[in-house]
């Protein structure tokens, strides 16, 4: 890969499967630090663990306004800020489309 991420922290919601899972590994082998979050804590560690200490998991709703803010709290408090913001992660909604 290019590095094209390098020095670059990334946060991505809904990243313990699907788009956001390969997201969080392709920005990591670009050299980004990644903090995924998702309701599976038991999903969220195996991917964490497998990336490496470039990524971190964070067990997180998304339809929860504080879960939210303790992820930006997290990845800011962990790798000193934020420059991506990937809201991946998809939640039910009330009433017809």
């Amino acid at each position: 890969m290019t590095g094209r991420l390098q020095n670059k922290v990334a946060v991505i919601t809904g990243g313990t499967s699907g788009i956001g899972e390969v997201t969080a590994a392709l920005f990591v082998s670009e050299g980004a630090q990644v903090v995924i979050c998702g309701r599976s804590e038991e999903k969220g560690t195996a991917i964490a663990d497998r990336l490496g200490d470039a990524c971190q998991f964070i067990t997180a709703d998304v339809m929860r306004e504080a879960d939210i803010a303790k992820t930006i709290e997290f990845a800011a408090t962990t790798f000193g800020g934020i420059d991506i913001l990937f809201n991946n992660a998809g939640g039910p909604t009330s009433g017809d489309i």
